[in-house]
C-alpha cells in the first residue's frame, strides 16, 4: 500500500501503540494512505494473486501428500495454508453445487421420458385387481355396515382421482383418516384426545405424527417433492454437522496417539476436503471425456482406489502408525462413520419433516 509513515505512533485501526511500522497488535501498517485509482487496482489484483498461490499451494500438498498438509498445519506452519475450515467451506460448497445440479437434471430427464401405452394398461389392470381383492377383504370384516361403505366410498373415489391424473393422498391416508373420525383440524385432534382417558391417549410421537398428517392433508404441492428438497438443502449443513462428529470417533480409536480433539478435528476437515476435491476432478474428467471417448466407468474406479488409498495414507501418514494396525483400525471407522452417516441423515430427515 503506498504512502507515508505516521509520526504519531497510536494505531488508527485499534489506537494500541506502533512501536515500529506496524502494529503488534493487529497488523495495520501506520502509514497515512495517499493511494490513487491505478495504485488501489494494483494492491487488489496483487492480494487476489497471493490468495490464489496460498490456495494452490494448500491443493497440491493435500491431494498429493495425505495427512502431510495436517501435519504442518498442527506443528505451527500455517502461514502459507488455507485455514481448514475455510478450506472445507470453500470446497463443498462447489461441491454440492456440482452433486445437486447434475442430480436434478438427471430427475428432469427421467420425468421428460412418457410412460409407453403398454405400461399404462399394465397399472391400470394391477391396481384393478388390488382395488378388488381389497373389497372382497372388507366384505368379511366384522365392522358397522357405515363405515365400511364410507371406506370403500373413499377407496373408490380415490381411485378415480388417480386414473384422471388428479393429485390425491394416498389410500392408507384415506383409511386412516375414517378409522380417527375424520379429523379435518388439529382442533378436532385435540378435544378427542383430551376426551379420552390418559391410557387411551396417544403418546408423543403418535401425536406429533397424526397432527402432522393433518397438516398435509392441506399441504397445496407435493409432500414427497418437498420433502426430498428440504433434505437435499440441509445436506450440506448435516456434513458439516457429521465432521466433528468424525473427529470424536478418531479421538477414540487413536485415544492412545495424546492427540488433542483439535487435531482430529483439523484431520477431519483435510480428509474430507481432499475426497470432495477427488470427486470433484472426477465429474470433470468424465463431463471432458464424453466429447472424446467416454470412459466414465474407467474414471470412477480410478477415483474409488485412490480415495481408498488416500484415507489409508492419510491415517499412517498423521498418527504414525504401522501398516495393519491402521487397516485394522480402518474399519472400525468404517463401520463408525456408517452409523454416523445414519444418525446425522435421520436427523435430517427429521428436520425436512418438521420444516413441512
Amino acid at each position: 500500500m503506498s504512502g507515508r509513515y505516521r509520526k504519531e505512533k497510536n494505531c488508527l485501526n485499534c489506537n494500541h501503540t506502533v512501536e515500529d511500522h506496524f502494529c503488534s497488535h493487529c497488523g495495520q501498517e501506520n502509514i497515512i494512505v495517499e493511494e490513487d485509482a491505478l495504485h488501489m487496482i494494483v494492491h487488489a489484483t496483487a492480494d487476489y494473486f497471493h490468495f490464489e498461490s496460498k490456495f494452490f499451494g494448500t491443493i497440491k500438498p493435500l491431494l498429493v501428500k495425505p495427512g502431510w498438509l495436517t501435519q504442518q498445519y498442527v506443528d505451527g506452519k500455517r502461514v502459507k495454508f488455507i485455514h481448514p475450515i475455510r478450506l472445507y467451506i470453500f470446497v463443498s460448497i462447489v461441491f454440492f453445487l456440482a452433486i445437486l445440479s447434475g442430480g436434478h437434471k438427471a430427475k428432469k430427464q427421467v420425468e421428460i421420458a412418457p410412460e409407453t401405452k403398454e405400461e399404462t394398461l399394465r397399472k391400470d389392470s394391477l391396481q384393478k385387481d388390488g382395488l378388488t381383492r381389497l373389497k372382497e377383504g372388507l366384505s368379511s370384516v366384522p365392522v358397522p355396515g357405515a363405515l365400511k361403505d364410507s371406506i370403500i366410498s373413499d377407496i373408490n373415489k380415490n381411485a378415480k382421482e388417480r386414473k384422471k391424473g388428479q393429485k390425491s393422498e394416498p389410500v392408507y391416508f384415506e383409511l386412516d383418516s375414517v378409522l380417527r373420525g375424520k379429523f379435518n383440524t388439529v382442533e378436532d385432534y385435540d378435544k378427542h384426545q383430551k376426551s379420552l382417558p390418559k391410557s387411551e391417549q396417544d403418546n408423543f410421537i403418535e401425536n406429533y405424527i397424526a397432527k402432522k398428517n393433518i397438516d398435509l392433508k392441506d399441504y397445496p404441492g407435493d409432500v414427497g417433492k418437498k420433502m426430498l428438497e428440504d433434505f437435499l438443502h440441509n445436506l450440506p449443513k448435516m456434513m458439516f454437522l457429521l465432521l466433528p462428529l468424525f473427529a470424536f470417533l478418531l479421538k477414540l480409536v487413536y485415544i492412545r496417539k495424546k492427540k488433542y480433539y483439535y487435531e482430529h478435528l483439523i484431520f477431519s476437515f483435510h480428509l474430507h476436503s481432499a475426497l470432495f476435491l477427488s470427486i470433484l476432478v472426477t465429474i470433470l474428467l468424465c463431463w471432458l471425456s464424453g466429447f472424446v471417448y467416454n470412459v466414465t466407468g474407467f474414471l470412477r474406479g480410478v477415483c474409488f482406489f485412490y480415495i481408498v488409498w488416500y484415507i489409508y495414507r492419510s491415517l499412517r501418514t498423521f498418527y504414525n502408525s504401522s501398516r495393519w494396525i491402521t487397516v485394522f483400525k480402518i474399519f472400525f471407522l468404517l463401520f463408525g462413520y456408517t452409523i454416523l452417516v445414519s444418525i446425522t441423515f435421520l436427523i435430517g430427515i427429521a428436520l425436512s419433516v418438521v420444516m413441512m
